[in-house]
């Protein structure tokens, strides 16, 4: 299944190695809770904002006595990435600041894109600029570097999918992980198992369970809805081990919990089929509806017949 990863605003315009105008607009930063090491910094322009987590020692020029400084400190600073050069400008007091910021790009970053195959076309639609967009590759670290260390694991992809991989800290360790569990993943695929929480850790606990032949997509909604391996465990507890993934998932969209099991068992409804444990909840078969039943002289009705009794409006005497 493809899935929409993040996408950049319009393709980057090939750029000339001659000058080009500065990208400037204003900055803000917060010190990290629990890591002064680190910075939430966000950059507000004419187009759009950028926000992100950052180590200080990335920040040439910024130490973290200024950051931490009890009266307004001046600073200047910046960002040196390969796709270009972030200037800052501003004061810092109590572990915040701000000012205001420069980019220049680098012309040299694209032609090295270019070389790399990795394809670089003229925008199709209003946006950012190619500047703008530079700026972002900028500040999540983009670098060649990373995109040959991508293509040597086998991802020859677009900028696009290169960005998603950097905002979601997928890499090359992590692909070489999935592969020693023989799963040879796309790269919409790594991305949405770091979104998602589908870790090889999590995979490892699933296969525990005995579902070695899970299909990823399967892993990712048991994830989306809560159907972890915790959960699985307590329902395997309960006699419901041979079941599809696409079970438990319905158990956790529906609200099929191991409660809701042992209140049906101490009403003499044992083993109930998965599919019925759905129906109860779709409309509504409730232990307690159940045992008002029961105490009118209905003990032994079939699920069938509970069901229909709650779709047609059975209701106590």
């Amino acid at each position: 299944m493809k899935r929409a990863t993040l996408t950049l605003a319009g393709a980057l315009l090939l750029i000339a190695t001659t000058a080009r105008a500065e990208v400037r607009g204003g900055w803000t930063a917060t010190r990290h809770k629990g890591d002064a090491g680190r910075l939430q910094l966000q950059l507000q322009h004419d187009h759009s904002n950028n926000g992100q987590t950052m180590d200080l020692a990335a920040l040439t020029g910024l130490t973290a006595a200024q950051v931490a400084a009890t009266a307004p400190t001046p600073v200047t600073f910046s960002l040196r990435r390969e796709a270009g050069t972030v200037t800052f400008d501003g004061t810092f007091r109590n572990g915040s600041g701000g000012g205001e910021f420069a980019f220049a790009p680098n012309p040299a970053y694209l032609a090295t894109l270019r070389d790399l195959g990795v394809p670089v076309e003229r925008a199709k639609h209003h946006g950012d600029s190619a500047d703008e967009q530079l700026l972002s590759l900028a500040l999540l670290d983009v670098s060649t570097a990373f995109i040959r260390s991508m293509q040597a694991a086998g991802y020859r992809e677009s900028l696009d999918d290169y960005l998603a991989m950097r905002i979601f800290d997928v890499t090359p360790e992590l692909v070489a992980e999935y592969r020693d569990l023989g799963m040879n993943l796309s790269a919409d695929d790594l991305v949405a198992g770091r979104i998602h929480g589908v870790s090889p850790a999590y995979v490892r606990q699933m296969r525990e369970l005995g579902r070695r032949d899970a299909d990823f997509d399967d892993l990712v909604a048991t994830r989306i809805h809560g159907a972890t391996p915790e959960f699985i465990g307590e329902m395997l507890e309960l006699g419901y081990g041979d079941l599809d993934l696409d079970d438990y998932v319905a158990f956790r969209i529906h609200g099929v919990t191991p409660q809701f099991v042992e209140e049906l068992a101490e009403l003499g409804y044992r083993d109930v089929d998965a599919d019925d444990l759905v129906a109860f909840r779709i409309h509504g078969v409730t232990p307690k509806f159940i045992r008002e039943l029961q105490e009118d002289g209905n003990r032994d009705l079939s699920p069938d017949d509970l069901v229909s009794m709650r779709i047609h409006g059975r209701e106590r005497r």
